[in-house]
């Protein structure tokens, strides 16, 4: 990842832009910005600042958690360059759209940042093109006009383009009758597509993927009108994870997409994450096996570092091969690809899945792992790499959710962690990091990455955080 000039100014604004019914949907969803914390890693350079805003105030445990991963200093050589602003909104709204409800706020920050500073937020909407312009800061990130490129029918056509195996897709369609025509059209012009997948075009973390209730083996063999009815009825009892998905549907399309089934050897997701930095240059910064479940097994739940070694390297060069494209296209910044991969006598099959011009569930656990244990990605072997050449490894999620923990404080959960002796060891390299702390109280909700140095290594402390009671 590139790293800001020497006594540069980062506003940090987690926010997610999505209609407001959507944001109601997700549990502890002030709690996400807690996800971002790992950028006080600007802070490690001396003379950087940082300014978080947050929709509600962050504890110190939530802070320290990720504070004491960073390279021993005393807490205030951090803390008197970090200016933590909580607007005390909990509404299911923007964060930047909050932020710019704000005028006085907005004109002390133009005072206080200085020049060449850096907005950074999740992704790049118009509000956040408004924002920076309104401060008159660089924005971090793709331009929001490019952001078709990261949408689900977008991201068909890039696939397209570049020659990359993906699924067999429709064309967006933005009413439920343009889709039934469209699906009815995959389904006779490919005789082997069994079922396919709705999803909406702008929707992250598989809240807008639905499979169609609907086998086409049985299907083609119905008359021209039954067919019709059964694929009308099938749209009609849609089990889409959002409510209002139909207006989304109206708002922003969706596409149909042939739903890869698993073989004997089953399906995994793996994804890669790249960055494009400013002058266009590609860099690879992780791959991961991405943990996916909900409803229809579609939702992202977490990842495991690194991906398989079997198909890492054919990873890795889909990304590099996609990041060129989307570089010379004007994208920049966070760029993350995912994939289905299938086994086969043979070995594995590559699907490329989506694109996301953005950071995502994989962003933070990889930021954090790297900073705690002080390691770098070695493109070669595809490995997080220590100092002494040693592996690093990790699980992640950031939806951890036991019924004991509603009640719990932060700290109370910390202490808990330190005497199972399963909390993170700058000394050993190995421990449970936790997120999301805002939310353990009121939702029994949790994120953590655990770090350990096997793979089986990582899997027995998240269990261990698991059991904590």
């Amino acid at each position: 990842m590139e790293q800001h000039a020497a006594g540069t100014d980062l506003l940090l604004v987690p926010s997610y832009s999505a209609d407001p019914r959507t944001l109601s949907c997700i549990h502890g969803l002030d709690s996400w910005a807690e996800r971002h914390l790992i950028e006080l890693r600007h802070l490690m350079q001396p003379g950087n600042r940082l300014v978080l805003i947050t929709p509600t105030p962050i504890s110190n445990a939530c802070l320290d958690a990720v504070l004491q991963l960073m390279p021993a200093a005393p807490p205030h050589w951090w803390r008197c360059r970090l200016n933590c602003i909580s607007l005390n909104d909990h509404s299911a709204r923007s964060l930047t759209a909050k932020l710019l409800e704000r005028p006085r706020l907005l004109d002390q920050l133009a005072t206080q940042l200085r020049p060449g500073s850096v907005l950074a937020c999740y992704s790049v909407s118009e509000q956040e093109t408004s924002l920076a312009q309104r401060l008159q800061l660089q924005l971090e990130g793709s331009p929001a006009e490019l952001a078709p490129l990261g949408s689900k029918a977008g991201s068909a056509q890039v696939f397209e383009a570049l020659g990359l195996p993906h699924p067999r897709t429709t064309q967006l369609c933005q009413s439920l009758q343009e889709l039934g025509d469209a699906i009815e059209a995959l389904a006779l012009s490919h005789q082997d597509i069994g079922q396919v997948v709705v999803k909406l075009n702008y929707m992250a973390g598989g809240r807008g993927n639905a499979p169609l209730n609907l086998s086409f083996n049985s299907w083609r063999l119905q008359s021209p009108r039954q067919r019709r009815q059964s694929l009308d009825a099938a749209l009609a009892a849609l089990a889409m994870p959002l409510p209002h998905w139909q207006e989304e549907l109206l708002r922003h399309g969706a596409i149909a997409q042939e739903l890869l089934s698993a073989s004997s050897g089953g399906l995994s997701s793996p994804s890669v994450q790249l960055w494009i930095n400013t002058s266009g240059a590609v860099e690879i910064v992780s791959t991961h096996e991405q943990c996916l479940g909900g409803p229809h097994g579609q939702s992202f739940k977490g990842c495991r570092f690194p991906a398989r070694q079997a198909y890492s390297q054919e990873v890795m060069a889909m990304g590099e091969q996609l990041g060129r494209h989307l570089a010379k296209l004007g994208c920049r910044g966070p760029v993350l690809l995912d994939l289905l991969a299938r086994r086969r006598q043979q070995g594995w099959q590559l699907w490329a899945i989506e694109i996301n011009l953005r950071k995502g569930g994989t962003t933070h656990p990889f930021q954090l792992a790297a900073t705690a244990t002080g390691a770098g990605f070695d493109r070669s072997s595809g490995q997080l790499l220590n100092s002494d050449g040693r592996a690093v490894f990790y699980e992640a999620s950031d939806e951890l959710h036991q019924p004991p923990w509603r009640g719990l404080l932060p700290e109370q959960l910390i202490d808990a962690l330190v005497q199972r002796g399963v909390y993170f060891s700058s000394a050993s390299r190995r421990g449970c990091i936790p997120m999301r702390l805002g939310a353990l109280s009121e939702h029994g909700l949790l994120g953590a990455t655990s770090v350990g140095h096997s793979r089986r290594d990582a899997a027995l402390l998240m269990q261990e955080l698991m059991a904590v009671r």
